[in-house]
């Protein structure tokens, strides 16, 4: 693993080990961070307050990569959707191959899953080197049935992964403070259960 592959990994899992100080969500909209080399970096409070990236290609694919906070069981997903892909059904399960450039395939049970409205394919993982390999790749492709249903060049998508974490990192340390108990803003007031014995209206 070259010097590179260990600080994203390592970071990606860092990030994953955050995910139990976050609040719930409280809202469904997303929260933009960075647009950057043709890539959006937003937070989603739909997947408890997580990071993730997204891109839209000129065949109307939709590309998102991000932290799934929502239980105990956290992870990435990935998700490729497409507003004619009209048969995908709501829950249903795919079996779909995922390859960056030449690489090792990743095979992998996709279910299905409107997002905004398109159809998505969404998948789960606890393995960082997906996003490593995302990251790192010139492009992706997606089979169905042996088919191939898209091929997506991934340029920027380093930076976008970077940024992603950047993203999350900062919204970790604020849900931290935020829940965190508040502290008397008056350094110098007694205990509640100290008296001044000389101040009369100290009741």
């Amino acid at each position: 693993m070259g010097p590179m592959r260990k600080v994203i990994c390592t970071a990606l899992f860092a990030c994953l080990g955050t995910a139990s100080v976050l609040a719930n969500p409280a809202s469904s909209e997303t929260v933009l961070w960075k647009e950057i080399s043709g890539w959006s970096i937003r937070m989603d409070p739909s997947m408890g307050n997580a990071c993730y990236v997204s891109s839209v290609y000129e065949d109307g694919t939709v590309l998102r990569l991000g932290f799934n906070f929502l239980n105990s069981n956290r992870s990435l997903y990935f998700s490729l959707g497409n507003a004619k892909w009209k048969s995908l059904e709501a829950g249903k399960e795919y079996p779909v191959r995922i390859q960056f450039d030449n690489n090792t395939p990743w095979d992998a049970t996709a279910s299905g899953l409107e997002i905004d409205a398109v159809h998505h394919l969404h998948i789960n993982t606890h393995d960082a080197n997906f996003a490593e390999e995302f990251s790192r790749k010139l492009s992706i492709r997606a089979y169905y049935s042996g088919r191939q249903i898209v091929a997506l060049r991934l340029k920027g998508s380093s930076k976008a992964i970077d940024e992603m974490l950047k993203c999350q990192d900062l919204v970790s340390k604020y849900m931290n403070t935020k829940n965190q108990p508040p502290k008397n803003a008056d350094p110098f007031a007694p205990a509640p259960s100290v008296k001044a014995a000389d101040d009369p209206f100290d009741l």
